[in-house]
């Protein structure tokens, strides 16, 4: 019980201090590397991560495209796979339709000017935490990665650095839920168990 109770705090105290951290590669429980997707057109918005989510175009251009490169001041192929995803004179957010808990993938330009900025929001709207900067190098692929340790991530804003508002590609997504109530309280009474055999 007492591990059950340290459990509940730990979450509370998350909830009340919410910040999001940059983290290592990982494989989540949805994966996306545009494979199944239409390409060659330009579109506002795809649905990703089998159906869990989507991502939108933000502020007006040409639209989302898929492709297998990409040039321009330099030429991005994909990351793994013959396909990646970039916005084509527009920035654009990854909606998720249960919150994440963790998101990453791999990001590239081939603007003039490296990196974009990722702002994270929870279901209510609020930004959780400052804005990061991911790393997209001019023409070739970087990991970038983040958890949260209180709500979870409702959205996910990725603005170009660069002066063509876009051309940040993404490859190799990877998006991990936020778990259910049941699964939580589940792996508490896992802890409950372990301590009083334990104490036996």
């Amino acid at each position: 019980m007492r591990y059950f109770v340290a459990l509940v705090a730990l979450t509370l105290y998350g909830l009340a201090n919410a910040q999001i951290i940059s983290i290592g590669p990982f494989t989540g429980a949805f994966q996306e590397g545009y494979e199944t997707q239409r390409r060659g057109e330009f579109l506002p918005s795809y649905t990703v991560f089998s159906g869990q989510g989507t991502v939108n175009q933000v502020g007006s251009g040409q639209g989302l495209h898929i492709t297998s490169s990409w040039g321009f001041f330099y030429t991005v192929y994909p990351h793994t796979g013959s396909a990646f995803m970039g916005g084509a004179g527009v920035n654009y957010e990854y909606v998720f339709n249960t919150p994440a808990v963790r998101f990453g993938g791999y990001f590239a330009t081939n603007a003039d000017l490296a990196d974009a900025t990722v702002t994270f929001f929870d279901e209510n709207g609020n930004q959780i935490g400052g804005a990061f900067t991911a790393s997209a190098p001019l023409g070739q692929w970087a990991w970038n990665g983040w958890q949260t340790n209180g709500p979870g991530i409702k959205r996910v804003r990725i603005v170009a650095n660069n002066r063509f508002n876009g051309f940040i590609m993404n490859d190799t997504m990877q998006y991990d839920p936020v778990p259910e109530p049941a699964t939580l309280l589940a792996v508490a009474a896992g802890f409950a168990a372990l301590a009083a055999r334990r104490r036996k």
